[in-house]
């Protein structure tokens, strides 16, 4: 296991006014205070730093550090929503200033439970953590039929899109809605993650999905990796 540390942004200095201090806005990210979040960050708008700025250099290093210690077990789920909370709290601010810069998002997502599978705990959290990464996401929630991702993948003309089942009685179903989307000549269109407890990476190779990934962070690498791979264009 590897200690994580805070990963600084290079050169935010020339990026922020004279005097400015990043500081307590990443150890409130890290320390999940919402509130101060918000505070300091209306401050940073009225300060007229660039809103890309703000989101690079002041609310990504703590979150990305607790991320991190997601990753290593070294924080759970309690811990990583909480962060997740200060993070929303910012991006709120934010992303109206985004799209009026306009800031395209990384990629349009489309998630949510397989059939007959009802727990939504864990792609709430992926949820989450695409959002903060710049994706834009619709989640349909649980207990989605395969034809309502592909409805929905079409109507957002989805760049990703990702099933998960917590059941193992459940996951069989990813495989059904993958072959429903070959079936209706939108497989090559999209790039597919799955996830869950139950799954595995030579569960997404038998049944054909580009990817699988093992906890939320897993989950927002592989998208930011997939996102640059040729599809075939929505009409």
């Amino acid at each position: 296991m590897t200690t994580p540390t805070l990963k600084i942004p290079e050169g935010w200095e020339g990026r922020a006014p004279d005097g400015w201090d990043w500081v307590p806005l990443w150890e409130a990210i890290e320390q999940g205070g919402h509130i101060f979040t918000d505070e300091f960050v209306r401050g940073a708008i009225d300060a007229g730093i660039n809103p890309r700025v703000i989101l690079d250099d002041g609310l990504f290093p703590g979150f990305n550090l607790q991320g991190d210690r997601f990753t290593e077990q070294i924080i759970f789920i309690p811990e990583m929503l909480i962060t997740a909370r200060a993070m929303k709290a910012g991006l709120a601010l934010i992303r109206p200033l985004l799209a009026a810069n306009d800031e395209k998002p990384l990629g349009i997502f489309v998630m949510g439970t397989v059939l007959g599978d009802m727990h939504d705990i864990g792609q709430s959290i992926v949820t989450i953590m695409l959002e903060n990464a710049g994706f834009e996401i619709t989640n349909l929630g649980t207990d989605v039929h395969p034809d309502r991702f592909i409805e929905t993948a079409m109507e957002q003309k989805a760049d990703l899109v990702g099933f998960s089942a917590l059941l193992s009685t459940t996951v069989y179903y990813q495989k059904v809605t993958i072959e429903e989307f070959e079936k209706a000549g939108h497989r090559g269109k999209v790039n597919i993650l799955i996830g869950g407890a139950p799954t595995t990476q030579e569960w997404a190779n038998e049944i054909g999905a580009d990817g699988w990934g093992k906890d939320a962070i897993a989950a927002v690498n592989l998208a930011k990796d997939l996102i640059a791979k040729n599809r075939e264009a929505w009409a």
